[in-house]
């Protein structure tokens, strides 16, 4: 990476009054695929995504090739699709399960056999494409989540499970924040408008993005909201985690009935938009939201621009989700961990830091 691209998000926290008076948040650079491709063959970008995405690689290449295959107007086998969509489904669910567990468990002996379990399985469910081996990694998947306290019934989280302690945690540092103006949460339906504008002006919109001025929240609580059409859009860290957990279970059923066609439509997972002239764009709904790729292509099929958007320009825009949740929360100098826990209930795809600085009295 070069040492122009920052890859990490800096937040810095005013405090006055016990409250957090403004919220600076300095984001990351992102890579600039167009610079980076123009001129190449479409097809060598595909091999290099993972290389610029460590996280959500799988999501990234689906978004690419299906924007791809939107601008070349060519139509997708179903069979394709469903793989795509799979590995999406997938990835997702493993990154829910690291973003979950890993930084709050690795340090736990007790939960570290279990742990080590489900991050092998994991490591091989985006490849299981046979429906043998598929049920058996998710049959082991089950495993190691139960013994961690997470079970596929009605009584999710196992009292006294290293699961339950997590949510204990984040029961203790839970605060209360005030309900400023909900600027709504991204779907599907903005699709069009996002798609259109990522080709016609570029980084200038993915870089700071917004929807005449309102900047959504996409991922885990912003697709719990639009499941259940609920009026509170903020969300307490234990809120966030428990919505978590509830999708992690989801896409466990999801999978587990995959084989069954009709169980397996989920129109919002990857979807793909012809713009013309050789452009295209997709959308696809990955762990921490909504990821848009697009590109346009001159008449050799070489790229001429090539263009992304990730959930965490949204979340992490300086007057997105991050910024409204913080603003006005009553919080003292010495309360960094709950700090950290609402932002880590966004999950950003890259660090953040944070820096709390308290305002001298007037």
């Amino acid at each position: 990476m070069s040492p122009g691209v920052r890859n990490q998000i800096d937040l810095v926290l005013s405090v006055a009054d016990g409250r957090i008076a403004a919220v600076d948040i300095r984001s990351r650079t992102r890579p600039p695929l167009s610079r980076i491709f123009a001129g190449k063959p479409a097809e060598t970008v595909v091999a290099a995504l993972p290389r610029l995405f460590s996280l959500c690689a799988a999501a990234h290449q689906v978004a690419f090739l299906s924007a791809l295959d939107a601008a070349y107007a060519r139509e997708v086998a179903s069979l394709t699709r469903q793989r795509r969509t799979h590995a999406v489904v997938a990835e997702r669910l493993a990154e829910l399960l690291r973003s979950l567990l890993v930084p709050r468990l690795a340090q736990d002996r007790g939960a570290a056999v279990g742990l080590r379990k489900l991050l092998q399985a994991l490591s091989s469910l985006a490849t299981d494409t046979a429906d043998g081996s598929r049920i058996e990694t998710l049959s082991q998947i089950k495993t190691a989540l139960a013994a961690l306290g997470l079970c596929l019934q009605p009584k999710e989280i196992v009292p006294g499970s290293p699961l339950a302690s997590i949510v204990a945690a984040a029961n203790d540092r839970d605060w209360t924040q005030p309900m400023l103006a909900d600027q709504g949460q991204l779907s599907a339906t903005d699709d069009p408008c996002i798609v259109t504008r990522l080709l016609d002006e570029g980084a200038s919109f993915a870089d700071r993005p917004d929807l005449s001025g309102r900047v959504p929240e996409t991922g885990v609580w912003a697709r719990r909201i639009l499941r259940t059409t609920s009026g509170a859009s903020h969300g307490t860290p234990v809120e966030r985690l428990r919505a978590k957990v509830a999708e992690i279970i989801q896409l466990v059923r999801w999978l587990e009935n995959q084989q069954d066609d009709n169980k397996t439509r989920d129109s919002g997972v990857v979807e793909s938009y012809p713009l013309g002239c050789g452009r295209g764009a997709a959308a696809v709904e990955c762990a921490r939201g909504r990821l848009y790729h697009a590109v346009e292509l001159d008449g050799a099929g070489q790229i001429v621009r090539c263009e992304f958007l990730a959930p965490t320009e949204w979340n992490f825009h300086p007057r997105g989700p991050v910024a409204r949740a913080l603003t006005g929360a009553a919080i003292s100098m010495h309360d960094r961990d709950a700090v950290e826990a609402l932002i880590g209930a966004f999950d950003a795809c890259v660090g953040v830091r944070v820096e709390l600085t308290e305002l001298a009295d007037a």
